[in-house]
């Protein structure tokens, strides 16, 4: 039998989990492998334009789009306080996330970052090993199988919205929504989904510290919900090797007994799905939530036209970019252009700037559900395109299809707020009046 996610798990199974919490996550400072000479900008060549730009400043998180213009005005720019290496053309960060032999995410995909053994900071051949196993229940066919189990939880959340009222969306719907999603994909049992969603919001802290001594805090805090997750996930995966079930939890239990994962890569997955399966998702939905508030004339369009609605999702990804950076690590020299960028050096690709790179898409800043936004990189490209992806794309337009057949308008009934995770962009507030004639 499972433990409880709301209660602190029994002794004998904390011993157990906590001894693997060393052999799981190895910190590093600001990434760099241990046999390379890790370079600082310093030593780029003077004529290299240097940035003060810090992506990871609370101030900087909710609109960082004048620092990204300035960015693209080069191919490159170095942040010397920071030590890394800058992109923000569309063409350079989307040649970049495809150098999959020059540039690694083995060493962590943030600025200060820890590593762990998840398909997010792995490079082939582990890459390949670990995507094989769940991808599959992924893909754009399989997450179709999961559209009347969506509805129903977009349905639940917004039956409980009151007309007339000011609603926080984002404790009402947008967070609840996806993880519940998750929850029902991997198949945990109902009565412990509140545990699953406080283990989450634990969990999501821990993927952006503004430094090292920041991670090993947010890590330390965070402990207590790793060894609940841990013992909780252990115990469900020894349950569906007696009685499997149609869920993700069984496929990473018949993993491990075939040798494709070990037990400590099969627990990660879990906590992968746990915190981006529905982040992004979380995010997306919110940023759309926002503009049908703002613009009444695209409330009623997609009101109208319920076709619209992946088209709409897809511009709320390329404009709001979801996820707007990512690092990664140099294992050889890497040219963009005339620059080289040193073997060693820490490089941020910032995905939200190369989406409104006006040499890729006419008028950026501007939302437009009419745009061809094909080549978009919201949710990364080549092999670490985003797994949920086509999930996160039909969990919001399902979400707004259902909120749109219950209500004529949406009014922002006080200010957003803003979320301060740096990597993440995406509101942590929505207060919204949800009005019907």
């Amino acid at each position: 039998m499972a433990t409880d996610l709301l209660k602190p798990p029994p002794r004998a199974l904390v011993s157990a989990a906590r001894s693997s919490v060393g052999d799981i996550w190895r910190p590093v400072a600001t990434g760099g492998y241990r046999d390379l000479r890790r370079p600082h900008p310093r030593s780029a060549p003077a004529a290299l334009p240097r940035t003060t730009f810090d992506p990871t400043l609370a101030r900087n998180i909710p609109d960082p789009y004048p620092d990204f213009r300035r960015i693209r005005e080069h191919p490159v720019v170095v942040n010397e306080r920071l030590g890394v290496w800058m992109l923000g053309r569309y063409d350079d960060v989307h040649a970049a996330v495809r150098a999959n032999d020059k540039l690694s995410s083995r060493d962590g995909v943030m600025l200060r970052s820890f590593v762990a053994n998840m398909v997010v900071f792995a490079d082939p051949p582990d890459h390949t090993r670990l995507r094989h196993v769940v991808a599959p229940m992924f893909n754009k066919r399989a997450v179709q199988i999961w559209t009347t189990d969506i509805r129903e939880l977009a349905h639940e959340a917004i039956a409980g919205l009151n007309a007339g009222n000011v609603v926080d969306m984002v404790p009402a719907l947008t967070v609840p929504m996806p993880i519940n999603v998750i929850a029902r994909i991997l198949g945990i049992p109902r009565e412990q989904w509140p545990g699953f969603r406080a283990v989450s919001e634990k969990f999501a802290q821990i993927f952006g510290p503004q430094s090292l001594s920041g991670m090993v805090r947010l890590m330390g805090n965070a402990m207590q919900a790793y060894l609940r997750l841990r013992c909780f996930s252990d115990a469900e995966m020894r349950c569906r090797a007696t009685e499997p079930a149609d869920d993700l939890l069984t496929r990473l239990q018949a993993a491990t007994v075939s040798g494709e994962l070990t037990e400590q890569e099969a627990f990660l997955y879990v906590l992968v799905l746990l915190v981006a399966g529905n982040e992004t998702t979380t995010n997306l939905l919110g940023m759309l939530l926002i503009r049908l508030a703002e613009d009444p004339e695209l409330f009623a369009e997609l009101k109208s036209d319920r076709s619209l609605l992946p088209a709409a999702v897809e511009e709320t990804a390329r404009w709001g970019s979801p996820v707007q950076w990512a690092a990664r690590t140099a294992i050889t020299d890497y040219h963009v252009g005339d620059t080289v960028i040193p073997r060693g050096a820490k490089v941020l690709l910032f995905y939200g700037s190369a989406n409104r790179d006006p040499a890729k898409f006419d008028d950026p800043d501007r939302f437009d559900v009419h745009r061809d936004t094909t080549g978009h990189v919201a949710f990364g490209h080549g092999l670490h395109f985003c797994m949920g992806a086509h999930l996160a794309r039909l969990e919001a337009a399902t979400a707004i299809d259902c909120l749109l057949d219950e209500v004529d308008s949406l009014e922002l009934a006080g200010p957003v707020r803003w979320s301060t995770t740096p990597s993440l962009r995406g509101p942590v507030s929505v207060p919204l009046r949800l009005n019907r004639r």
